[in-house]
């Protein structure tokens, strides 16, 4: 009785709401929705990019898998195959759809745009996704004939199976050619006659090819292509919904099909199931949550009900942890034990004395959400500049500030410059460029930011900028030293952000307002001062000599 109260007020009506919106806009041939299909049917309502599917497409999709259920519909099966190349397609095209959503309007440099948008992004479409879908289809075709289609599993045979089965729709947009300059040839981006263009090299029948694509045009075959592979999931769905009983699979199995199921599930328009996992030994079922309504009082009550449900499914885990996550939210979690929700569903009574009980015993972490005025595409976009000049070079700068202190971290290299004052100026020339850039707010707590100059400035010196050789530790002949650098003089960091173990093989030496940690003695001054063993240590650690580095 509880837990079909507390499916009640999950979905609420939403299902009534998503399926009469399917059925004014999509197709009338859907009567009920699942729920593991409410979130999918309601994206490709709502969601950019996911709403420009190609109807055209998506009637073929829809039509012929009914066609091919009606004429053998004993024969035909969803088996676990076909649900996990659905899956493993489904996954590709959200990711990618991220992707668009945040890439396709950047004001990049078109060639680097190209290479860090266009051309990755269209093969996450074709392979990650599109060929994933044609296996879907192809598994089905299979149950259906005596040609074997379940071993073709390249994108040009895909595409032939489906173009000779009805569906040559699918494959219209698909330029396999593309594909293959991609994959196997070259990609070139030229500027011709005044406009871009680029520049497709690869092998057909063993002739080499090239093949001139304006730069338009390739953006429109990348839009085209992801709205056909909306149009196929969209109908993929659909049949799944309308064909729920030709599911062959164990739900109650810990395995990435079930868990991606109750996933599914567990997902409602304002609230998305990320992921289910198990740890080993049945000790703890982890539900990672994104959420629209940060509020604590709303997350304490899902949190309550999503144990319970999961529990339904799988109610021999050790512990249920649910996690929770929101552009304005630090990571938020819950835990209940088995026990726990196992007195939830025998008395809603309960569920505040077990919330309590979690917060007691500290297994409940859920911050206030950020309400401060933020631009969060201007934080998604943010970039920090390099710096280059004959001498030195200034580069991986990140932000590491915190409420009250404004900080910035990143690596300076020096090349083969051997003179200690020398390094020294550079450092402070690098400190004084890192000090006045400009750093932005984090979305999910206060920390200093703006223009003004950053309290605490730490830099990895190095020689080289190369691959390798990053390790902050003496054996590294690249490291040359750590800086410190704090406007009030007093360091920030505990063993300089990189352990004591070896932070106390580093040379250190106070000087001025920095603290610069060398790979070995080599550049650091000695002086006569004596320093006792009680005394504060001059590295700055404030803890006694004899505690720090007089060993």
């Amino acid at each position: 009785m509880i837990l079909e109260l507390c499916r009640s007020r999950y979905y609420g009506h939403r299902h009534s709401e998503v399926l009469a919106s399917v059925r004014e806009h999509i197709t009338e041939v859907v009567e009920h929705i699942e729920r593991e299909m409410l979130s999918l049917f309601y994206d490709f309502l709502h969601k950019e990019p996911y709403y420009y599917w190609e109807r055209d497409i998506l009637n073929q999709t829809v039509s012929s898998l009914e066609a091919l259920f009606n004429e053998y519909y004993s024969e035909l099966h969803i088996t676990e195959d076909i649900l996990e190349h659905f899956l493993f397609g489904l996954n590709a095209y959200r990711q990618t759809a991220e992707v668009i959503n945040d890439l396709r309007k950047i004001n990049d440099n078109p060639e680097i745009k190209t290479r860090l948008y266009r051309i990755p992004t269209y093969i996450s479409i074709v392979e990650g996704c599109l060929s994933n879908l044609y296996r879907v289809i192809a598994l089905l075709l299979d149950q259906t004939t005596i040609k074997d289609y379940k071993t073709q599993n390249k994108l040009n045979p895909l595409c032939t199976i489906l173009k000779n089965n009805n569906f040559e729709l699918l494959v219209r947009d698909v330029n396999v050619d593309v594909r293959n300059a991609i994959n196997h040839g070259g990609v070139v981006y030229k500027i011709v006659d005044g406009g871009p263009v680029i520049e497709f090299q690869y092998a057909k029948n063993r002739e080499y090819q090239i093949l001139h694509m304006p730069l338009y045009e390739f953006d429109g075959l990348i839009d085209k292509v992801f709205d056909v592979a909306s149009a196929i999931i969209l109908g993929l769905v659909t049949f799944f919904n309308n064909h729920n009983n030709l599911f062959e699979i164990n739900l109650k199995e810990k395995l990435f099909i079930p868990f991606s199921l109750l996933a599914l599930e567990l997902s409602i328009p304002e609230a998305r199931c990320r992921s289910i996992s198990g740890l080993p030994n049945d000790k703890q079922l982890n539900v990672d949550m994104y959420i629209k309504n940060t509020d604590p009082g709303n997350i304490n009550q899902m949190a309550i009900i999503l144990s319970m449900l999961v529990y339904d499914r799988y109610n021999d885990y050790d512990q249920y942890m649910i996690s929770f996550s929101n552009e304005r939210l630090q990571s938020s979690w819950i835990r209940f034990t088995n026990t726990e929700v196992n007195r939830m569903l025998l008395d809603a009574k309960n569920f505040e004395t077990v919330l309590k009980e979690a917060i007691d015993r500290g297994d409940y972490v859920v911050w206030p959400p950020s309400t401060e005025e933020v631009d969060l595409n201007e934080i998604k976009f943010f970039r920090f500049p390099n710096y280059k000049d004959v001498r030195y070079a200034i580069n991986h700068i990140e932000d590491a500030s915190i409420q009250d202190r404004k900080r910035l971290k990143g690596h300076l290299y020096i090349g083969e410059i051997d003179n200690r004052e020398e390094i020294i100026e550079i450092i402070k020339e690098s400190i004084a460029w890192v000090k006045k850039l400009k750093n932005v707010p984090s979305p999910t707590f206060h920390v200093k930011n703006g223009e003004m100059e950053a309290d605490s400035v730490y830099l990895n010196v190095y020689r080289k900028d190369t691959r390798k050789n990053k390790a902050t530790v003496l054996s590294n002949d690249n490291f040359v030293c750590k800086v410190d650098y704090n406007i009030d003089g007093e360091t920030t960091l505990k063993h300089g952000g990189i352990g004591g173990g070896i932070w106390n093989q580093l040379s250190k030496e106070k000087l001025d307002n920095m603290l610069i940690a060398w790979n070995g003695s080599k550049y650091r001054k000695i002086t006569n001062l004596k320093i006792g063993r009680n005394d504060l240590c001059p590295c700055g650690s404030q803890k006694k000599y004899k505690k720090c580095c007089l060993k």
